[in-house]
């Protein structure tokens, strides 16, 4: 099988920053607006089919559409032509322990040792002190750090016009 080099885009020109960036704006303010208005569809949607969805099963409320309608959704760039034959709300259950409840049960069962562990959590603010007081020096405790840089995308606005 060949190998297939992989080709690394040159450094933008400084000639060509205004529109890159202008592009970049255009699609960044697309993607909020249609953030916020994608939600509040959603939201009458659901609204829709909590009253007039035909119920499937008891976790299913469904709306079929006279006619599918085209959608394309893109995957890794890649665009996806897909129908859409209907709107579905289906119910979603999830079970979280209570963690209060399961320790009083463990205590009155006396299953508390067996059904639980000591976790040892280090207490960032404990050790700064212990810097602080001498028991840890300043070198000792630069040691204990790892450093790592990372970047940020941000733009820059005119405070002027605010």
């Amino acid at each position: 099988m060949a190998t297939r080099k992989r080709t690394i885009p040159r450094a933008a020109h400084l000639d060509k920053l205004g529109p890159a960036v202008e592009e970049y704006l255009q699609n960044r303010s697309m993607r909020e607006r249609s953030e916020y208005h994608e939600g509040k569809l959603k939201k009458d949607l659901m609204a829709v089919l909590e009253v007039s969805g035909e119920q499937v099963d008891p976790a299913k409320q469904t709306l079929e559409l006279d006619i599918p309608l085209p959608y394309t959704q893109y995957k890794g760039g890649k665009p996806v032509i897909k129908k859409v034959t209907g709107i579905e709300r289906r119910k979603r259950t999830s079970n979280v322990l209570d963690e209060e409840k399961a320790l009083k049960l463990l205590a009155r069962k006396k299953l508390l040792e067996e059904c639980t562990e000591q976790v040892i959590v280090l207490n960032e603010d404990k050790l700064l002190a212990a810097n602080y007081a001498g028991k840890i020096t300043d070198k000792e405790l630069a040691a204990l750090y790892d450093e790592s840089d990372t970047y940020a995308f941000y733009l820059t606005e005119d405070t002027a016009s605010a």
